[in-house]
């Protein structure tokens, strides 16, 4: 029979960094502050567990432990579902939350058109007196000239 042969093991392969720079470990924050409940009505905690895209960030990306990820989600939902957070993005850009999301080419805005100025013809009507007195007072102006 043949042998099967194997690759020899070459340490890490699952990671991506190889070189100089190494990991940081994740840790839990929540256990290293010794939380006990997580508030479903602390906002600012929860958005930053939140993606821009409205979903609930992984374990993995956050680093919280299995227990508190779980009573992360539930504070979450809790706080989706009496409407202190949003559902959908949509919701998370008018709130101001995070910037919108821009895809493709940016659409021009419309500037506000101009209403029709109503005083254009109150400045006419009153510059027509001031020409008809200029007027009336061009000939007493010539006659006292005269004389």
């Amino acid at each position: 029979m043949a042998e099967i042969k194997k690759a020899p093991f070459k340490g890490n392969r699952g990671g991506r960094w190889n070189g100089k720079f190494a990991a940081k470990r994740k840790f839990c924050a929540f256990c290293a502050n010794k939380v006990e409940y997580i508030d479903y009505k602390d906002i600012a905690m929860l958005t930053r567990y939140i993606s821009d895209r409205g979903k609930i960030e992984p374990r993995r990306r956050t680093g919280t432990c299995n227990r508190h990820q779980h009573a992360l989600a539930l504070a979450i939902k809790q706080a989706r579902h009496i409407a202190l957070l949003p559902f959908v993005p949509e919701h998370i850009h008018k709130q101001g939350m995070v910037p919108p999301l821009t895809t493709g080419a940016p659409k021009a805005e419309k500037a506000p058109e101009a209403a029709p100025v109503a005083e254009a013809p109150a400045v006419e009507a009153e510059a027509a007196p001031v020409a008809e007195e200029a007027a009336a007072e061009a000939p007493a102006a010539e006659e006292a000239a005269a004389e």
